[in-house]
C-alpha cells in the first residue's frame, strides 16, 4: 500500500513538471516578436524629403520576402532616426506595411530614418534608409530684395523680401530669415519663410542702405536701397529791365504798379518734374508744365500800395516729379508806394488898363517825369470865373481893383492831385 502510494505520488509530479514546461514554452512562444526573414528587402519611403523646423510627415516601410511577397502580417519593423522623433518606433505591417510619424523638432539638420526587420535589408541601394532635410539645411540659396528699390528724398519705408530655395528652386518653408542693414531701422531683424519660401520685414531709412539677408549658412547677395534724386527748383526775382532785386520797387507813378521778372529754374540733378506752378502771391499763377528746357521766365505786374506803406507778396514756384515726390520754394516781392506828385504856380501881369488886367499864370509839375500822365489842370481865379485846360497854362483878365487867391489843381491820369495858389493884388486907373 506504501509503494502504491509512492508510485501515484512520483507520477502526478512528472504530470506537473510536464505541464509547466509546457505552458511556459507556450508564453515564451507568445512573447517572440516576428521578424522578417532572412534577404528580404525593406524599402522606406516619405512624402516629402524637406521640413520645416517642428514639421511633421509619415513614414512608410514596406518589407517585402524574396519571392517578392510581403512578409506575414505582425512582422516587427524598428524604425530609427539620427534627427527628431519617430512616433512609434516599432510597428507591426499589415499587408507588408508600417507606418510611423516623423516629427522634425527645432533643430536644423538631415535626419537619416532607417527601417529594420531581423534578415531583411534595404540592398546595396539602402533602401531602408531615408534622409529628411529639416529648416535651414534645406536652404541651398537665398536672395533677397526691396520693394521699392529706393526711397524719397526725404527718406521712407521699403519691404524687404528674402526668399530661401532648395536645390531644385523649391521655396522652404518654416526657415528663420536674419536681416541686417547698415542704415535705418529693421521693423523686425527676424522673419519665418512662408509656403513660398519668402521672410518679409520692413526698412525705414534716409540714406542709401546695404541690406544682407541670412538663413542657415546661406547669405543672399547685399542689395542697396538707394535714395531717389527728389525735385529740385530755384525762383528769382528782378526788376523788368533792370538787375537788382526785388525788395524794394517803387511803383510807377502812372500805373502803381512795378512790373518783375520772375525765373524758375531746375538744375542739373533734380528728378524729372512732371508739373510746375507758379503762383505770384496775388491770386494770379501760372502753369510751367514740366520745365522741359530747364528753366522758364515771367513777367508780372505788382499792385503798388494805395497808402504809405510798402506792399509785401511771396511768389511761390512748386513741382512735382515723376514719382510724386513735391518741393516749393518762394522769394519775396516787395512794392514801394509810388512817389509823392505836386505843383508849383508862377504869375506874370500885363499893364493894368481902365477896362482891366491881364494875367499869365504857369503851373509846373513836380514829381511827375512824364508830362503825358498828367490829365488836367483846373484854375479858380478868385473872382467866380474857373477853367479847366490840359496844359500848364492859361490867362485870365480882371475887370475889378481888388486882391484875388488864385488855385490851380493838378490831376494825373491815375487819379492823383496836387494844389498850388497864390495871391495877386488888381489895381486899374
Amino acid at each position: 500500500m506504501d509503494h502504491d502510494v509512492t508510485t501515484s505520488t512520483t507520477s502526478a509530479w512528472r504530470l506537473g513538471a510536464l505541464l509547466l514546461a509546457a505552458a511556459t514554452f507556450t508564453a515564451a512562444c507568445d512573447k517572440a516578436q516576428l521578424l522578417a526573414p532572412t534577404r528580404s528587402t525593406i524599402t522606406v519611403s516619405a512624402p516629402t524629403r524637406i521640413l520645416p523646423n517642428g514639421g511633421v510627415t509619415e513614414i512608410s516601410a514596406y518589407v517585402i520576402e524574396q519571392a517578392g511577397t510581403p512578409v506575414q502580417n505582425g512582422t516587427m519593423v524598428r524604425f530609427t532616426t539620427t534627427l527628431g522623433t519617430i512616433d512609434p518606433e516599432n510597428v507591426q505591417t499589415r499587408n507588408g506595411l508600417a507606418k510611423a510619424t516623423f516629427s522634425a523638432g527645432s533643430s536644423s539638420g538631415v535626419a537619416e530614418i532607417r527601417a529594420t526587420s531581423g534578415g531583411a535589408s534595404g540592398g546595396t541601394d539602402n533602401l531602408n534608409l531615408v534622409r529628411i532635410t529639416i529648416g535651414a539645411a534645406a536652404v541651398s540659396a537665398i536672395t533677397v530684395r526691396a520693394n521699392p528699390g529706393s526711397v524719397g528724398p526725404s527718406g521712407g519705408a521699403v519691404e524687404l523680401i528674402a526668399t530661401a530655395v532648395t536645390e531644385n528652386g523649391q521655396g522652404v518653408e518654416g526657415v528663420s530669415v536674419t536681416f541686417s542693414a547698415d542704415q535705418g531701422s529693421l521693423s523686425s531683424p527676424t522673419a519665418i519663410t512662408n509656403a513660398s519660401g519668402e521672410a518679409r520685414t520692413t526698412l525705414t531709412t534716409a540714406q542709401e542702405t546695404t541690406v544682407v539677408a541670412t538663413a542657415g549658412t546661406k547669405s543672399a547677395s547685399p542689395v542697396k536701397v538707394t535714395v531717389r534724386a527728389g525735385p529740385i527748383v530755384s525762383l528769382t526775382c528782378a526788376p523788368a529791365g533792370g538787375s537788382s532785386n526785388c525788395a524794394g520797387l517803387q511803383a510807377s507813378a502812372a500805373t502803381n504798379s512795378s512790373t518783375v521778372l520772375l525765373t524758375v529754374t531746375k538744375p542739373t540733378g533734380s528728378s524729372a518734374l512732371r508739373s510746375a506752378t507758379l503762383e505770384f502771391g496775388d491770386g494770379d499763377s501760372v502753369s510751367l508744365g514740366n520745365l522741359a528746357s530747364g528753366s522758364a521766365s515771367i513777367s508780372h505786374a505788382y499792385a503798388g500800395p494805395t497808402g504809405s506803406s510798402p506792399r509785401s507778396y511771396t511768389a511761390t514756384v512748386r513741382v512735382e516729379d515723376v514719382a510724386g515726390e513735391t518741393a516749393s520754394v518762394s522769394t519775396t516781392i516787395v512794392v514801394t508806394p509810388r512817389s509823392s506828385i505836386g505843383v508849383s504856380l508862377t504869375t506874370t501881369s500885363e499893364t493894368a488898363l481902365a477896362t482891366g488886367q491881364r494875367w499869365t499864370f504857369t503851373a509846373t509839375a513836380i514829381g511827375v517825369s512824364d508830362t503825358g500822365t498828367i490829365q488836367s489842370y483846373a484854375w479858380d481865379f478868385g473872382d467866380s470865373a474857373t477853367v479847366t485846360t490840359s496844359g500848364g497854362t492859361t490867362a485870365h483878365v480882371y475887370t475889378a481893383t481888388g486882391k484875388y487867391t488864385v488855385t490851380v489843381t493838378m490831376q494825373t491820369v491815375d487819379g492823383r492831385t496836387a494844389s498850388a495858389t497864390t495871391e495877386i493884388l488888381i489895381k486899374l486907373p
